[in-house]
């Protein structure tokens, strides 16, 4: 029993954000959400411009998702590099491959 007190008297966890703030998160994150589903509804949107704006809206979503309740905007700046430089990594050798199979030629939509 001692050690979890001793555990918890010890543990430094990083700033917390408020609840407001994270009320204010998920209703942003709501209204993204809203506004990617939108986009697809919209007639005559070029491909490009409609692909481009979710991956655009999935990376702002991102970005709150883990700055905020993954809490890595109150982490120490090591811990937010060795995130931040494997994901850059990551994203680097999506697009390669994307580029490799030709995945970045969009096929016009069907609409039902």
């Amino acid at each position: 029993m001692a050690d979890q007190h001793t555990v918890a008297a010890t543990h430094e966890g990083g700033g917390h954000a408020s609840v407001r703030t994270y009320v204010n998160v998920a209703i942003m994150l709501a209204i993204i959400t809203a506004l990617e589903v939108a986009t697809l509804y919209v007639p005559g949107i070029p491909n490009v411009l409609l692909v481009s704006s979710l991956l655009v809206m999935s990376a702002i979503k991102f970005f709150l998702v883990v700055g905020f309740f993954m809490h890595l905007r109150y982490d120490h700046p090591i811990l937010r590099a060795l995130f931040v430089g494997p994901l850059i990594i990551a994203i680097a050798i999506i697009m390669a491959v994307m580029a490799l199979f030709s995945a970045f030629i969009l096929l016009p939509r069907v609409v039902l």
